[in-house]
């Protein structure tokens, strides 16, 4: 019973996760359908997080009000049918407002998907073998987007990189209103405002930190906003979520290791996509392949994970988790982006990252009273929207910048090609066939290179930091702890 009401709820999650990154890979076919603009092909993208990141925290708290079943089933309806209008969308303006409605759906899914584990897991042990299992779920999730994207797109199109969600969905709703039982309505009122605030205050620095550059007023607008959410959370007698979750240890950390976490994976996911393919001159499937070695890395750690969480607990793990990731990180950044030596630093980084995942996401519901388990899941997932959104752009717009500065045109290149060039590696080897411009091609890959080196090289020193302050702030903690005994 419990493994099939777990099999519900990652069928959901693992689809939602996924339509973050599906189409990375199925972009260029879709460009060349639909021809969108510039602007228009950013926005293509980001929609998706950029609607679902505000609305995590409303959602997730109406399910404590109105009841988890319900609103993860209409979550799953409007998902399913926001997948079709983009598998059929006519039209640039049609796709986009298909997305924005998926993104809405996955803001439904995501919060009570993890809520329901507080829910239908009451034993710690078993709760966090399926917490385990879903932040596994949703972590390689983003990752395998861009790998299914690319087979898709192989065999039948960029449209059928959504046709997978609806029958998935439909099962998933007929399983989940025959076996998830009812919750209760919770008694507390829901407050509407505090809403409006939180999602207005996450819009904005969504926007900010957004691939179109929403700039300094839209963050901080999403400051102001947050910080009138804060007040109003402190002074109401009902508050949309207890401030208080901040103040148990270990949650900050936790928050952190989400948002880190997740834009690595999916950050670096990309780029490597790409590198496989353009530098490496792998097949999509073939670079698929490899990509696939984080997801089973991935499986290892969510697996062990709850029996090391057992036996070393959250802080512990989640130290370890980001020392491995960083350390294996180290690789690449050194130069060891051969196909072997990638390998097992992907191998590596998957299970780390695994661990750091698994660890913050037990961290966050347990800090969580039951009758508070939609806010606190919200804040985990609204850290993993931003961290994927921030992930593609701070690691994206690095990468560009280094490729940019480290490309070295070859003399007698025609200037067309070289304009072409700077672009982007894909849009190098277009121009290095189209005007037969010799070694354009081979300048482009090792400027391609470098800047995924210098990409995992930041990654490498994020996760370091990251696993000396979860050290020292353990021993804080501890030390703290046996000053008041």
């Amino acid at each position: 019973m419990r493994r099939s009401l777990l099999a519900v709820l990652g069928a959901g999650l693992f689809l939602v996760a996924v339509d973050a990154t599906v189409l990375h890979a199925a972009l260029p076919d879709l460009v060349r359908d639909l021809r969108p603009g510039s602007a228009a092909q950013v926005w293509i993208v980001a929609i998706y997080p950029l609607t679902a990141a505000p609305l995590l925290l409303p959602f997730g708290t109406l399910g404590d009000r109105f009841g988890r079943r319900r609103v993860l089933v209409t979550g799953y309806a409007v998902f399913g049918a926001a997948s079709l209008g983009c598998a059929f969308a006519p039209d640039v303006p049609a796709l986009l407002a298909a997305r924005a409605a998926l993104g809405c759906g996955g803001a439904m899914i995501m919060p009570v998907t993890m809520s329901l584990l507080r829910e239908l897991f009451p034993d710690q042990r078993r709760r966090r073998t399926a917490i385990a299992v879903c932040s596994g779920v949703a972590g390689t999730g983003s990752v395998f987007g861009p790998v299914l994207g690319g087979v898709l797109v192989e065999a039948w199109g960029w449209r059928a990189t959504f046709l997978v969600n609806p029958p998935v969905i439909l099962v998933a709703v007929v399983a989940a209103l025959r076996r998830l039982p009812r919750s209760p309505p919770g008694r507390r009122p829901w407050d509407a405002l505090s809403a409006v605030l939180a999602a207005g205050g996450v819009l904005g620095i969504a926007f900010a930190a957004g691939p179109s550059g929403g700039g300094v007023l839209a963050g901080v607008a999403g400051c102001v906003l947050l910080g009138l959410f804060v007040l109003r959370q402190r002074s109401a007698a009902a508050p949309l979520l207890d401030l208080a979750l901040f103040r148990r240890p270990g949650v900050p950390g936790a928050v952190g290791g989400v948002l880190l976490v997740m834009s690595t994976l999916v950050g670096l996911g990309v780029l490597l996509a790409q590198y496989l393919q353009v530098v490496l001159g792998l097949s999509p499937t073939a670079a698929a392949a490899r990509l696939l070695l984080v997801l089973g890395a991935s499986a290892v750690g969510s697996v062990t994970a709850p029996a090391l969480l057992g036996r070393f607990g959250n802080a512990r793990v989640r130290t370890a988790g980001f020392a491995v990731a960083g350390s294996s990180l180290a690789v690449p950044a050194a130069g060891g982006l051969t196909s072997w030596w990638l390998g097992a630093a992907l191998v590596g980084s998957g299970f780390g990252m695994a661990l750091a995942l698994t660890s913050s996401t037990d961290t966050l519901l347990s800090a969580a009273p039951p009758g508070h388990a939609g806010g606190a899941a919200a804040v985990e997932k609204t850290g993993y929207e931003l961290g994927a959104g921030l992930g593609t752009t701070a690691f994206g717009s690095l990468a560009a910048t280094v490729y940019a500065a480290r490309l070295v045109v070859p003399p007698g290149v025609p200037a067309q090609a070289a304009r072409l060039a700077t672009a982007g590696p894909v849009q190098a080897e277009a121009a290095a066939r189209e005007f037969a411009a010799e070694g354009l091609s081979a300048a482009a890959r090792a400027a391609c290179t470098a800047g995924v080196q210098v990409a995992t090289g930041v990654a490498c020193g994020l996760f370091a930091v990251a696993a000396v302050v979860s050290a020292l702030s353990r021993a804080g903690s501890r030390g703290v702890h046996t000053a008041s005994v």
